[in-house]
């Protein structure tokens, strides 16, 4: 196995330990190695920023640093290390403040959840532990910061799910509404996107974080994989898939995000956005047109109200009366009492939409359920129509489960971004690098 593949098959497990970092147990604290008095001859631990009662050492900081270069493939240049490691310290910050949230709510990941994790990050990489182990060892990294990383997402994909998915509601008219515009969309592009947010959560950090995402996207345009830069500098819930937003249509995002994405073919990256909460980088992986399927093989369920035409004089007058009785009724319950009451008309039953005649098939493809048409005629009578259910038997579509899950991981994201930038903004942090 060459190293580059190597590198590039680490990202790909690490996304399975959900990864962040912080400082595992069993593992001495920054303080704890530099206590006064506790061993003279120990030299003492320089501490890269406190947070509420916890230490993040220099020494933290750089393996960090090491094991994000490593994973992400980007090369430990003066100018990488000027512009990334804040970033760095600033995921380790988050994370730590991740970590003490869980721990308050005592939500934990036991050790062998920990070893679980980095036996499927091995596998992933087609290594044995050892093997794997002594792959970070070779780059400087050790493995207690992978551990520390893998322990605190689990920690914080646990009260994810515990404190805030219970929050989450998605009802059946957001599914149809999702549906509706898959099918209004029919034809136009979608793009296969992914994402890295950078937060800002004070006007003063603005320039230091819209520098290093433009840095970030310099690496990824030189040739750094955009989903390893993904899972290890952004701070969105999806970061551990490397920042996947799956198939993302025209209107989806806010104004700016969507100009932008309108803008990309696959395979480039866009520059910093700002959005109210932050810096956005999107890519563009793929992109399709959306297709609703063959509308031929839609089933609806007709109504029909017929109207013969006589002569000439009274075609108007008839077509006028179909006119006035339709603009009457509301509803299919209320169209077959119509047909029943004046037996002009029939219940034509579940029809293909490619077994009607042309302008008829046209029709009822743009008839919402439950309005009665125009009157549609010929020389010999007229006929007013109405839908009262409509199946499509479209595999492109996604299923409701599928709609269901995309919209409640929207959500989860919108109250996990809240849920992180209420924890910055309530905590004490002593950035001292």
């Amino acid at each position: 196995m060459t190293m580059t593949k190597t590198v590039r098959l680490l990202l790909i497990g690490a996304a399975l330990a959900s990864a962040v970092t912080t400082l595992a147990p069993g593992t001495a604290s920054a303080r704890d190695r530099a206590a006064p008095g506790s061993n003279p001859s120990v030299p003492l631990e320089r501490i890269a920023a406190v947070v509420n009662d916890d230490a993040i050492s220099f020494t933290d900081t750089e393996a960090r640093f090491r094991l994000a270069l490593v994973s992400s493939n980007l090369p430990d240049t003066p100018e990488v290390r000027q512009r990334l490691m804040p970033q760095v310290l600033r995921s380790l910050i988050e994370e730590r403040l991740q970590l003490q949230e869980a721990k308050r709510l005592n939500i934990s990941a036991p050790d062998q959840e920990v070893k679980d994790a980095l036996a499927k990050i091995a596998e992933q990489n087609r290594m044995q532990r050892a093997e794997f182990d002594n792959f970070l060892n070779a780059h400087n990294v050790p493995i207690s910061t992978l551990m520390a990383q893998v322990r605190s997402g689990l920690a914080w994909n646990k009260l994810v799910q515990r404190k805030l998915r219970p929050q989450v509601f998605v009802s059946d008219e957001e599914i149809d509404a999702v549906l509706e515009r898959v099918r209004a969309n029919a034809g136009k592009p979608e793009y296969l996107t992914a994402e890295i947010f950078l937060a800002v959560d004070t006007p003063s950090q603005d320039d230091d974080v819209r520098r290093t995402g433009e840095h970030l996207v310099d690496l990824m345009r030189q040739g750094a994989p955009f989903s390893a830069v993904a899972r290890q500098f952004s701070q969105a819930a999806g970061a551990n898939t490397g920042g996947d937003l799956g198939w993302i249509q025209a209107g989806q995002l806010a104004d700016d995000l969507n100009k932008a994405l309108m803008q990309l073919q696959p395979g480039l990256v866009s520059p910093p956005i700002r959005s109210a909460s932050g810096y956005h980088i999107l890519m563009v992986r793929d992109m399709r047109t959306i297709s609703a399927g063959d509308p031929n093989e839609t089933q609806v369920h007709l109504m029909q109200m017929t109207f013969p035409l006589g002569s000439p004089a009274e075609r108007a007058a008839q077509i006028s009366r179909a006119r006035d009785i339709a603009s009457k009724i509301k509803g299919c319950d209320a169209f077959d009492s119509e047909i029943k009451a004046n037996r002009n008309g029939a219940d034509m039953g579940s029809l293909k939409v490619g077994e009607l005649p042309p302008d008829l098939a046209r029709l009822v493809s743009a008839l919402p359920i439950g309005q009665p048409s125009q009157p549609l005629g010929n020389e010999r009578q007229a006929i007013v129509v109405m839908v009262c259910e409509r199946k499509t038997t479209d595999t492109s579509l996604p299923n409701r489960d599928a709609v269901h899950a995309n919209l409640g991981n929207e959500r989860i994201d919108q109250l996990q971004r809240r849920y992180l930038y209420d924890l910055r903004r309530a905590a004490y942090v002593d950035i001292r690098m």
